[in-house]
């Protein structure tokens, strides 16, 4: 009965084990393939898991690595029965192998959607340029064609628009009256300090040209002191120089420059003791002061020590006219005198746009100029003036010879020499009252560049003074 059993059992192995062998020769049937077709699938898995592990890594699912990792699935489970792995590694290579061209596509759409912030900030910028660019290569030029021509009402008189202005209510009159009064307090601390060695400079929003009035007013009557206009447009340094020397130290005579006339006003308030002088300027920043070579003169002037300077700035760039040197000469102190008050005065010697072109600015200028001169440099100008009148008709009128009006002048005796007289047109030229030139023979051309109804009207009001 044992043995029986026993036959039984075996029996039993034996068909569950032909029916196993029968279905792994359905699911695999290439399972009698050679030993080296079985390591050649091994190296294809192999390849195949490290090419799923980096798609992996890019946090990105597709349905071709979905495939590959279910090979891969069947692949391992297969590896735990033997003899059957051969053919399933076979058929995972080929799906793989197919799959495998999507592969580069996919990581390729991966690093275009995030492109690098620089290369964008790049991008942004250069076409930030390119617009710039052709924005402004049109060459047409779009302005406003809003004139004062459209109004369509005449421009004033110079006497009219400041009469005009003249009815303009004062805005904050009070504030501006309370800020005059605390400046005006300074008076006493400013002339203690220019007796202590140093120079004032005034700045500030506003005209300061009724304060430094109004100190001169009220501590200077009684000492020797000049006023310069720098807002004057032919205001020089050499026009400085000849009132000193004339009013102040009351010399006669010519110098051969600038810097002679400087050095003997230097030697006589160095020789003399006795000698004082207060200088008050208006705009020591204007147009005609701002010079090197002028700031260099004021500053010698400044530097002696019983002349007081006391000036005014409106220039916001004023300061980058010193160099160490200059201010050293100068040695300034500094006040903020804000005043908030129109430049009247300070511009009425330009043109304005609401008025009238005329000579009026002109002549009022050349009043202004030939009043400081001296009587025999008034003679030789009104000399001058009378010869380009008499030839005003002829259109090609090159001047008057300087022989030729020497001779005039010392005939008048208004000079001496011919010296003097060149040295009368040299501040003349200073001045911008005349021009000469030379002509095609080599004879040196007086002229006068001001128009001829400008002329006329100075003839006519010197002849009436």
């Amino acid at each position: 009965m044992a043995a029986s059993e026993l036959a039984r059992k075996s029996g039993k192995d034996a068909k569950r084990d032909t029916l196993k062998k029968a279905e792994k020769r359905e699911s695999c049937p290439q399972s009698s393939s050679k030993h080296s077709a079985s390591s050649k699938g091994q190296v294809e898995c192999k390849k195949n898991e490290f090419v799923s592990k980096t798609i992996y890594g890019l946090r990105k699912r597709i349905t071709a690595l979905n495939m590959c990792s279910e090979s891969e699935s069947d692949c391992s489970s297969s590896d735990s029965e033997k003899g059957s792995d051969d053919d399933c590694k076979e058929s995972s290579a080929e799906q793989l192998h197919q799959q495998t061209p999507t592969i580069p596509q996919t990581t390729m759409t991966l690093t275009s959607n995030k492109p690098p912030v620089k290369k964008l900030k790049k991008d942004i910028s250069s076409n930030l340029v390119e617009e710039y660019f052709e924005a402004h290569s049109s060459s047409k030029v779009v302005t406003s064609d809003r004139t004062l021509q459209k109004l369509q009402r005449g421009k004033l008189d110079q006497e009219t628009l400041q009469s005009t202005l003249n009815k303009v209510p004062t805005a904050f009159a009070a504030e501006r009256e309370e800020l005059n009064r605390r400046h005006e307090s300074l008076f006493c601390k400013w002339i203690l300090q220019l007796h202590l060695g140093f120079n004032i400079v005034l700045y500030g929003l506003g005209s300061k040209k009724n304060l430094l009035e109004n100190f001169r007013m009220s501590l200077l009557q009684d000492s020797v002191h000049m006023v310069v206009n720098g807002f004057f447009p032919s205001i020089t340094v050499k026009s400085i120089l000849n009132s000193i020397t004339e009013e102040v130290l009351d010399h006669i005579g010519t110098f051969r420059s600038p810097q002679d006339q400087l050095d003997m006003i230097m030697k006589r308030f160095k020789e003399d003791p006795s000698l004082e002088l207060y200088l008050l300027i208006h705009n020591l920043d204007s147009q005609m002061l701002r010079g090197d070579q002028s700031q260099h003169v004021l500053g010698q002037l400044s530097s002696l020590p019983r002349v007081y300077l006391m000036a005014s700035v409106d220039h916001i760039n004023a300061p980058l006219m010193w160099d160490q040197a200059k201010q050293s000469l100068y040695n300034w102190l500094w006040y903020e005198t804000t005043t908030y008050s129109p430049y009247v005065e300070e511009t009425s010697y330009e043109n304005s746009i609401l008025i009238k072109r005329s000579g009026a600015l002109a002549l009022s200028s050349l009043t202004h100029v030939l009043h400081s001169l001296t009587p025999n440099a008034r003679g030789i100008f009104r000399l001058l003036v009378q010869y380009q009148l008499e030839n005003k008709d002829n259109p090609s009128y090159p001047g008057i010879a300087f022989q030729d009006f020497y001779q005039q002048c010392r005939e008048a005796f208004l000079v001496n020499s011919d010296l003097t007289l060149r040295a009368q047109l040299t501040e003349f030229r200073d001045h911008k009252l005349i021009r000469t030139k030379r002509g095609a023979d080599g004879v040196e051309y007086l002229l006068i560049p001001i128009d001829t109804g400008t002329l006329v009207d100075f003839l006519q009001k010197d002849t009436e003074v």
